[in-house]
């Protein structure tokens, strides 16, 4: 819902900001699971909650010129987000000059990106190229965490992932620092015996994480299952195995969100619908 209001109203000035206390690396993973494409903030003091006075999850908040207009469930707001919107300035709240910068960011093309950025920004007046530098500063630290997260999955044996975290920043004279060492790296990578097994299994392992996500257990077991087979005598083996046995032993695949039995708090399956799956 908030994607489609965000989607629908950003251009007539509706500005979407989820807000969470969850760890990075959780909201990271839910934000692509679930394609959400408006910014979320992660506030873990509680500030924003005690504004909006939070009784349960999820809540939202309309704010407008600064004050809280309405809160409540999200399936409630829309009203409210029309109301507000009356008063609205129109265009959204980024420089038009810089949108085709933000939509090239939009389509993972990082590059481009940036190279529209530098092309436009001494056409900007004061204001507009103010908001140009906090937008580069942005993109030079999607590069650098990405990197950082790439090095580190590379260190965990989770080759696929660490390409798809660095490709975007990633080609001929990359602006973002440190592209050129993280290149060479990802050569190098490329150059170690079990690579294509890595990558292969890597490809099944990050399926059947989407699977799980969207608490398709059982398709999510048999996905890892391939992933250890086209992984095998790779470090991503071990990762399948383990997150196969893991939704095994809590029981999950079979499990019917439909189902009344079904134990909806952990997600696992009731005796007549579990399904044993061997490894």
């Amino acid at each position: 819902m908030l994607n489609s209001e965000w989607e629908d109203g950003m251009e007539k000035g509706l500005v979407v900001i989820s807000v969470t206390d969850e760890k990075e690396e959780l909201v990271d993973q839910y934000m692509k699971e679930m394609n959400v494409t408006h910014p979320v903030v992660i506030l873990p003091d509680g500030a924003l909650e005690k504004v909006i006075g939070v009784s349960g999850f999820p809540t939202s908040g309309v704010f407008f010129d600064n004050e809280l207009q309405w809160s409540g469930h999200p399936s409630s707001a829309h009203s409210a987000v029309e109301k507000a919107m009356k008063g609205a300035t129109k265009g959204g709240p980024y420089p038009k000059k810089l949108s085709k910068a933000f939509k090239l960011m939009d389509q993972g093309k990082a590059i481009d990106a940036m190279a529209e950025l530098e092309k436009v920004t001494p056409k900007l007046d004061e204001k507009d190229a103010a908001w140009a530098g906090r937008y580069k500063a942005y993109l030079m630290d999607q590069g650098a965490r990405a990197f950082a997260k790439a090095t580190e999955s590379i260190e965990t044996g989770f080759y696929f992932r660490a390409t798809q975290l660095v490709d975007p920043y990633l080609g001929n004279e990359s602006p973002y620092d440190g592209a050129a060492e993280m290149e060479q790296r990802m050569l190098m990578l490329q150059e170690e015996k079990n690579y294509k097994k890595e990558i292969n299994g890597g490809k099944l392992f990050a399926e059947a994480k989407e699977l799980e996500g969207a608490k398709e257990y059982l398709e999510a077991v048999k996905t890892y299952r391939s992933a250890m087979k086209k992984g095998k005598g790779g470090k991503i083996e071990l990762h399948a195995y383990d997150a196969a046995r893991a939704l095994i032993e809590a029981r999950k695949p079979g499990y019917k969100s439909s189902c009344e039995r079904c134990d909806y708090k952990s997600q696992a399956a009731c005796a007549k619908h579990y399904e044993e799956v061997k490894l």
